[in-house]
């Protein structure tokens, strides 16, 4: 798979190049729109850094038959807001790695519409959230036989807020789909100011659906434990917060991307203050 590299900013549209990894570089400057386009039959991989300041309004479609993997991550340390829509087509397929790992104040809404049937989404979060985070997911099957699983994975540092609304949603008609969301926040205050709200929207009973979500404080046995094979406090809550989110990375096939997520998620992880 060849490589490709890109720097944009400003109002760009992209289409993809069958089988390569393209890698994006793009720099918000207040009102910003980005366009990528997965063609039909096509593969390959996407790895998409975001920074800058502003509002951008990014928007992907994977056309028919085609099968991408995708790695977002914001990198600003700017107040950013980020408007996404994600469309997939006929049997297309999107696994979908995010990273939040910033110390900006960001709002997100982000909108996965499932267009036909086959369409099937694979959606895993790692935030490690050092300031502010307002994030809204929704799943929305106009089709039957489509599918779409959403996990967040979240670490909320002390003094930060986290806000997350996360939907599932199918239409009438949309007979055999299937949508599933996990939601796991790991808090670091003891008054933290988070809020964890999942939603299932069902207008057809021939369907599968569920949500799970659990908010709560490191575990004071692992913490414990690791101390007691000679590791600081400190150095027990990182290697925690790097069980917790390291996970994400497994939703990537492209193995140079779980490489860059990993490297990425240790390396906020290390730099953070976690007490």
């Amino acid at each position: 798979m060849r490589e490709v590299t890109l720097d944009l900013k400003s109002h760009q549209s992209l289409t993809l190049a069958n089988d390569a990894l393209t890698s994006i570089s793009y720099t918000v400057e207040g009102e910003s729109n980005l366009t990528i386009i997965a063609p039909k039959r096509t593969t390959g991989s996407v790895f998409l850094t975001i920074s800058g300041n502003g509002t951008l309004n990014l928007r992907v479609a994977i056309e028919d038959d085609a099968q991408w993997s995708m790695l977002i991550m914001n990198q600003s340390e700017q107040q950013l807001d980020i408007n996404e829509a994600f469309s997939l087509h006929r049997n297309a397929t999107l696994q979908l790695a995010i990273g939040e790992l910033s110390l900006g104040s960001h709002q997100k809404n982000t909108i996965y519409h499932l267009l036909a049937e086959g369409a099937d989404l694979n959606v895993r979060g790692a935030s490690l959230i050092q300031s502010k985070l307002k994030a809204s997911y929704s799943a929305l099957h106009y089709k039957g036989q489509t599918s779409a699983q959403i996990d967040n994975y979240s670490i909320v540092l002390k003094g930060c807020e986290y806000t997350l609304d996360i939907i599932g949603n199918i239409h009438k008609a949309a007979r055999g789909a299937k949508t599933h969301q996990i939601s796991r926040v790991m808090n670091f205050d003891e008054k933290p100011k988070t809020s964890v709200n999942p939603k299932l929207i069902i207008d057809e009973n021939d369907v599968e659906a569920s949500h799970a979500a659990s908010v709560g404080q490191p575990d004071l046995n692992q913490v414990y434990y690791l101390q007691s094979r000679g590791l600081s406090r400190s150095e027990s809550l990182k290697l925690i917060t790097l069980g917790y989110l390291l996970p994400i990375i497994e939703v990537i096939d492209n193995e140079a991307i779980k490489e860059r997520l990993s490297q990425e998620i240790t390396k906020k992880v290390s730099e953070s203050c976690l007490m």
